[in-house]
């Protein structure tokens, strides 16, 4: 705790010593409310504090002598304090790419901020531009006003088994590889659900009011954040709803198949999507997750001889 102290103090220090030049360390000490063997202390970080280079025009200058012998503060070349600090392309580009997403998501600050930025980039070769798969724009307005009310709504969306309505209580929109998700509570199975949000043709508010329910973070996938991870999984068509359910890292065709990468929270959950999937799966890049897979479906299959030959 103390290092984060010290930092915090030597943020608001060296504006008040530029201020108040010759300021005895007694007198500094005061103001801060620490002993003055802490200003002191923190006055031999100063010195090696400043721009980035580490060069001695980037430094401040604290006249460390003057303090330890006389008591008073002299610090100098403090004026790059007034610089006005400015953005490297690749910070430009991940805050240009995380205010679309808010936009997209109905954030009208985010909106603004993104234009003025974008305005500041230019329209040269090196402009940014930015695309998110976000849906119908009444569609994610009803969601964005029934997930502030808590209300729940009916939606209409394009699943793997075709099109279909079902009731779901709204919890979150969030982006993931360029594409909008709807995270709710699906009543029907009783369990959290992830919908993209480009195939959610219609959304109906209700006049009923979403319930309790915890695990949101885990059944939804946003524990595959920090997932170190990856399997490739080459799929028929049948299994192409893999790209609009779960986070992926990246997706190609391959003649009439995909090929799919994703981030795998754990080698049972990997070994359960592909026994789920089944004969949709023509390739896996692990071998040791295929195999294990394969041994899972032997010993199922075994087990049903089995109990067809016992009755």
């Amino acid at each position: 705790m103390r290092s984060f102290d010290q930092v915090g103090r030597l943020l608001k220090l060296v504006p008040y010593l530029s201020g108040h030049p010759g300021i005895t360390i007694q007198e500094t000490a005061t103001a801060f409310g620490v002993a003055p063997a802490t200003i002191l202390k923190d006055l031999q970080v100063l010195q090696f504090c400043g721009l980035p280079g580490g060069l001695p025009d980037d430094l401040f200058e604290v006249d460390i002598d003057a303090a330890r012998e006389d008591g008073e503060i002299w610090v100098g070349n403090t004026e790059v304090l007034a610089r006005p600090m400015t953005l490297r392309a690749d910070e430009a580009t991940t805050l240009l790419v995380a205010l679309r997403a808010l936009d997209e998501l109905g954030s009208k600050a985010a909106a603004t901020a993104a234009a003025k930025l974008s305005s500041a980039l230019g329209k040269g070769p090196e402009a940014i531009e930015v695309t998110v798969t976000s849906g119908d724009a009444r569609v994610r307005a009803n969601l964005v006003t029934a997930i502030e009310e808590r209300r729940v709504v009916i939606i209409t969306h394009r699943g793997r088994e075709g099109i279909g309505s079902v009731a779901v209580e709204p919890a979150r929109l969030r982006v993931s590889d360029g594409a909008t998700y709807l995270d709710a509570w699906s009543r029907p199975r009783a369990a959290w659900r992830s919908f993209r949000l480009d195939r959610i043709t219609a959304c109906e508010p209700t006049n009923e009011c979403c319930g309790e329910h915890s695990g949101l973070d885990q059944a939804t996938g946003q524990w595959f954040a920090d997932a170190t991870t990856q399997l490739t999984l080459q799929v028929t068509e049948a299994a192409a709803w893999l790209r609009d359910h779960y986070p992926i890292s990246g997706v190609e065709s391959v003649g009439d198949e995909l090929r799919i990468t994703l981030p795998i929270g754990s080698r049972d959950w990997a070994i359960a999507l592909l026994l789920r999937l089944g004969s949709a799966v023509t390739f896996v890049a692990d071998i040791q997750i295929a195999d294990a897979a394969a041994a899972e479906a032997r010993a199922a299959l075994a087990h049903y001889t089995q109990s067809g030959t016992s009755s």
